[in-house]
């Protein structure tokens, strides 16, 4: 319960805004949002863009996958390596692994926490949703829904309030 109580308030805030980077790994690199062709890296950016900027004592490992609905799995090296660059506290996913007690680091064997975006899908060229939710160590959040439209040279993303129940 304790993570819920720290990473809750991370999935429900505002979604419209300059993500933050660390200011070292930052230089020269311009923001995902701006690349039209990459709209599921811009939400990716966007959620850890606001996990990183959050003041938490003691963070978990983090990692990110995506998710097809059956299992998780990691995003290109590729897209992976621009994430890691602009968050260096990001691990790659293939550092983060479930076992009987959830996520764990397989380096540490502390506990891990995985962001997963799954159901990403692009109704054309500037209009994208998808969900999102993390898992930290056996504890997982709701999924939020995020809907995406690119307007003026970058993706905004905002996060459906709705709450949805079974």
């Amino acid at each position: 319960m304790r993570w819920m109580a720290l990473f809750v308030p991370l999935l429900s805030a505002a979604c419209v805004y300059e993500v933050p980077m660390d200011e070292d790994a930052a230089a020269g690199l311009t923001s995902l949002a701006a690349d039209r062709a990459a709209p599921r890296l811009a939400l990716a950016e966007h959620l850890l863009g606001e996990y990183f900027s959050s003041d938490i004592a003691a963070p978990p490992t983090v990692c990110l996958a995506v998710s097809d609905g059956r299992s998780e799995e990691a995003l290109s090296p590729e897209d992976e390596t621009q994430l890691i660059a602009r968050f260096p506290r990001l691990a790659p996913f293939a550092r983060c692994s479930w076992n009987a007690a959830g996520w764990r680091d397989t380096e540490s064997e502390e506990p891990a926490l995985v962001f997963t975006i799954h159901s990403f899908t692009c109704a054309g060229e500037t209009q994208c949703s998808g969900w999102a939710s993390y898992t930290a160590g056996a504890a997982a959040s709701p999924s939020a829904l995020y809907r995406m439209s690119y307007t003026a040279g970058r993706w905004s993303t905002a996060r459906d309030q709705r709450l949805i129940m079974d």
